[in-house]
């Protein structure tokens, strides 16, 4: 009987490895914040060793950059997935309202992590990069259309994304800061009943012609 050559051994650790450990990692961190997210945490909450988490990211810095990536990526698709109108500057707004607002309510423990409290340890990753600079250029591509159209002066984009992401950061903050905890500290209750998207709406679109 010929012999068989030996059968390859099976990856063990894949992509669907990989993004599990991911959804675990950023669901410890919705449940218990930054320090809640260890090595041996995330891989008991799929199944596995700490070596499938060693062995596919390398380090616990490489797992939160790759959450962070998650982060920046989400905004990036959420501003790419509107649409495109021919009016730049409410394009612009959008990208706020429709855009970073609902990633920084929705998935407040991924805003953190990537817009508000920032570590150098987590966005600087490579795993972070290229997500990172697609968040970016979603919200540049805007400013240079507004500042094509001859609607903002010509500056920096750098500065008017600067600007932008300051006063939405902002927004987001307080409006995080109303929900009870383990969200926010139930503060601005004197605004419990204010339209938060028309206030978001209003707010931005004074930014950006004034």
């Amino acid at each position: 009987v010929p012999c068989q050559p030996p059968m390859a051994r099976p990856v063990k650790h894949d992509e669907h490895t990989r993004d599990a450990l991911v959804d675990a990692a950023e669901a410890l961190l919705a449940e218990g914040g930054r320090a809640a997210v260890t090595v041996r945490a995330v891989a008991e909450r799929v199944g596995e060793s700490t070596r499938a988490v060693y062995t596919v990211f390398g380090s616990r810095a490489a797992l939160m950059g790759a959450v962070a990536a998650r982060g920046f990526q989400l905004v990036a698709d959420l501003v790419d997935a509107l649409p495109v109108t021919d009016d730049p500057l409410a394009d612009l707004v959008a990208a706020g309202v429709h855009g970073f607002r609902p990633f920084a309510l929705d998935r407040p423990h991924l805003f953190r992590i990537t817009y508000h409290d920032i570590s150098e340890e987590i966005f600087a990753r490579p795993e972070a990069g290229p997500a990172l600079m697609a968040s970016y250029r979603s919200l540049a591509t805007r400013i240079e259309r507004a500042v094509t159209a001859g609607l903002l002066p010509e500056r920096p984009t750098a500065g008017y994304v600067f600007a932008f992401h300051s006063f939405t950061c902002g927004l987001a903050v307080n409006e995080l800061s109303r929900q009870p905890p383990p969200v926010g500290a139930s503060f601005w209750r004197m605004a419990a009943r204010i339209d938060m998207e028309t206030l978001w709406h209003r707010s931005l679109t004074a930014f950006v012609t004034g």
